[in-house]
């Protein structure tokens, strides 16, 4: 089998990925919507039933007959203990479909990551087929497919820049999933119910003040959405500090985030006012968050040491843990957008070195150094 060949089986796979994904993905958004309005129906319906039952639990002229123990079951009071049935069986469907739509939920927005590592790879397979077609000629189809990392033709640089441009875009296309599946989705829905509130307002308050509670609960959703994209994109975080400073937080930070694992940090910087330029503070951030990220997610790990020294050349880190360690093999293990080849090509852009070991015994040593002018 050729190159072309296999290269059209990674793309029909991943073209088959995507469809059955996007597929499960919007059938699971017309059952969030479809319970969404049940939902809506069934708050109706039990603020109605509130409001006949507050008619019916008036006080009783109902009178205990002083020579017998039993009160005398008037109408009203069947009545509302009918009632309180109904009002019970449709606050347990009530429950029931909040649990659904809780549930449904939470598989798009698992879904959405699968959609967006998906079209990531797509742009990526599109761009490593531009790259075979220029780079490889047909004489070459012959001797059967070489990975493009062991042509000899292909410098250091243009590896680790095609490996760049295929995680920028993967980040792209993450984000813009997320924007268009959850966020603008998410506005279109309330767009909807923001052309019924104003027929409602006149026509039914009380339903119109259901309908506001509901849009400000779903904005509410989409603003946490909003949020998680920006501190991916570390938007929010004061880049002017300096660098001992930024460090000094991002351990305070940890360890109230994390007060299950303890964290011991040494900051030594020959001058404590030294910032970095923006792009060089950014990056030390970035690395921390994949370090203490993979310490959290994969380690299983109760300690952590922080030790950075910083001086008018370089910074270099060192972050320790007393997990099980990482395995030596982890950058053939891990896809190719894990946070881990993020590291290393962070560190490429940046003229320095990373070093990451690990053993069962002392744990993951993550470490890295570059120069800061």
């Amino acid at each position: 089998m050729n190159k072309k060949e296999m290269l059209n089986d990674i793309i029909r796979s991943n073209d088959e990925m995507l469809r059955h994904f996007t597929a499960t993905s919007n059938a699971l958004l017309r059952s969030v919507q479809d319970h969404q309005t049940e939902l809506f129906e069934i708050n109706i319906k039990l603020d109605e039933l509130y409001r006949t039952k507050s008619v019916y639990s008036t006080p009783s002229t109902s009178r205990k007959n002083v020579f017998s123990p039993l009160i005398k079951t008037t109408e009203k009071d069947e009545k509302e203990n009918e009632l309180n049935t109904q009002i019970d069986d449709l606050k347990l469907v009530k429950d029931t479909l909040d649990a659904k739509i809780a549930e449904e939920e939470k598989e798009i927005f698992a879904i959405s990551e699968k959609l967006a590592s998906l079209n990531a790879a797509k742009k990526s397979i599109a761009n490593l087929s531009a790259f075979l077609d220029k780079h490889i000629d047909d004489d070459d189809e012959a001797d059967g497919f070489e990975f493009v990392e062991e042509d000899p033709e292909v410098s250091e640089a243009a590896k680790h820049g095609t490996n760049i441009l295929m995680l920028d875009a993967y980040d792209d296309t993450y984000n813009a999933t997320i924007l268009d599946s959850k966020v603008k989705a998410d506005l279109t829905n309330n767009i909807h119910r923001l052309d019924i509130l104003s027929y409602l307002i006149t026509s039914d308050p009380e339903r119109a003040r259901l309908t506001t509670a509901e849009i400000s609960s779903h904005l509410k959703n989409t603003s946490g959405i909003i949020d998680n994209l920006l501190s991916r994109m570390h938007y929010k975080l004061d880049i002017d500090q300096p660098i001992a400073v930024i460090i000094d937080d991002f351990v305070t930070q940890n360890r109230d985030r994390h007060p299950e694992c303890v964290l011991d940090s040494d900051i030594k910087c020959s001058d404590y006012d030294k910032k970095l330029s923006y792009e060089k503070s950014l990056s030390v951030v970035k690395l921390l968050n994949i370090a203490f990220d993979n310490i959290y997610k994969h380690a299983n790990a109760s300690k952590i040491g922080l030790y950075a020294t910083i001086n008018d050349e370089a910074i270099e880190v060192q972050i320790t843990d007393n997990g099980k360690g990482i395995e030596r093999s982890y950058m053939r293990k891990s896809p190719w957008y894990s946070s881990l080849h993020r590291a290393h090509e962070l560190i490429y852009l940046l003229d320095g070195n990373i070093n990451i070991k690990g053993s069962k015994k002392e744990g993951t040593t993550f470490s890295f150094r570059f120069p800061v002018k």
